[in-house]
């Protein structure tokens, strides 16, 4: 009889292992995207290594057990081991892919939706256990060089910059180099060992290469860092800590704007004044770390169909504020058209902006105010 529930149950477990590993891996996902936390909490970092430690322990575990059930009727991975690998790279995919996204560009939340993809088409698809293998080895990769790229200049050099992001890397080859010896010492034998180490640590090369060139083209987001606020106003003022600011609602459809997209120029005072519009920017750094980061204005060049630069301004910021660091720039002499306001770092990767219209009334504009 019992022999008879194990037969049956283990062609159960063949029949729905890819499945139940990807519904595991989605999980896990869900599981982080809910109680992500900021870059420079305690608590999640402790969570994102355990992740990482139990998944690198269950890589080793997993392909030693198929070694030793090698030439046997049955060479299932065993049920706990494999949902918990799936567990923990869709807990740290979810929770990298929330701080990425929360950088101001889509191409940080992109990549981790890519990535999840990835794994589960590699859980469904991917048979051979060398195959296996270096896709495991490949996705433990991927997301041990995006952790670092945020906790080493979170908790290590509190600073942003391109010799931040290159410690980072390498930080993450010693410590993947590390990993990779114990896989040659402990999973990989035969004759194909020397090849089969080369190839998986072929695909970290080529993986650390991508990123870089990411990282140099000015692609990949510039976490810590994420903009918690931004908007165009007509009057800023200061009064101790709080700001008091003046601008146009943005239409009921366009909640998810702090300022409408329209600047309106009462046509009756500009030759009374001299129009200025103001950029206020919140952005949210670690405790520790400091930065300055520049607000680029740009109007866009109908003849040319090219945006262009008309003034910059830099500030520095400070971490710890959980609403961000605020800091306004403003822009006079302002005429109609497109014009956008970028909050960038200073090697100019881009945190996020605000696009908007100049247009001219004979009516003054309604405008509110606001604390800031």
């Amino acid at each position: 009889m019992f022999q008879t529930l194990y037969e049956h149950g283990l062609s159960l477990w063949n029949r729905w292992e890819r499945r139940l590993a990807a519904v595991a891996l989605l999980v896990g996902f869900v599981f982080d995207l809910i109680i992500a936390d900021r870059p420079d909490s305690v608590q999640n970092n402790l969570l994102l290594l355990l992740y990482l430690i139990v998944a690198g322990g269950c890589i080793i575990a997993l392909n030693l057990r198929v070694r030793r059930q090698a030439g046997t009727e049955s060479v299932a991975s065993p049920l706990f081991l494999l949902v918990v690998l799936q567990f923990c790279f869709g807990g740290l995919a979810s929770n990298l892919f929330v701080l990425y996204g929360r950088s101001g560009t889509l191409v940080g939340s992109a990549l981790f939706i890519a990535l999840l993809g990835a794994m589960l088409v590699g859980n469904e698809f991917l048979r051979s256990r060398y195959e296996t293998l270096r896709f495991n080895i490949g996705v433990y990769y991927i997301l041990l060089l995006t952790y670092l790229i945020i906790a080493v200049p979170t908790f290590i050099l509190h600073s942003i910059g391109v010799w931040v992001f290159v410690a980072s890397g390498v930080f993450s080859l010693i410590l993947i180099a590390g990993f990779l010896y114990l896989i040659y010492f402990t999973v990989l034998r035969g004759r194909a060992r020397d090849r089969q180490f080369i190839e998986v640590s072929a695909v970290v090369v080529g993986i650390f290469i991508f990123f870089n060139t990411l990282y140099f083209f000015n692609i990949i987001p510039p976490v810590p860092l994420s903009l918690k606020a931004v908007g165009v106003y007509h009057s800023i003022s200061r009064s101790g800590s709080d700001y008091t600011a003046t601008y146009e609602n943005p239409a009921w459809f366009a909640f998810w704007h702090d300022t409408s997209g329209t600047f309106t120029l009462d046509s009756s005072a500009l030759l009374k004044s001299n129009p200025t519009a103001y950029c206020f920017s919140s952005i949210f750094a670690p405790t520790g770390l400091k930065t300055p980061v520049i607000h680029v204005w740009e109007q866009y060049n109908e003849a040319a169909s090219a945006w262009q630069e008309r003034s910059r301004v830099s500030f520095a910021i400070s971490g710890g504020r959980t609403g961000g660091y605020r800091g306004f720039s403003l822009k006079s002499s302002i005429t109609p058209g497109r014009w956008r306001c970028n909050v960038e770092t200073r090697s100019g990767v881009l945190i996020g902006r605000i696009s908007f219209t100049v247009t001219q009334s004979q009516m003054p504009p309604t405008l509110s105010t606001k604390t800031l």
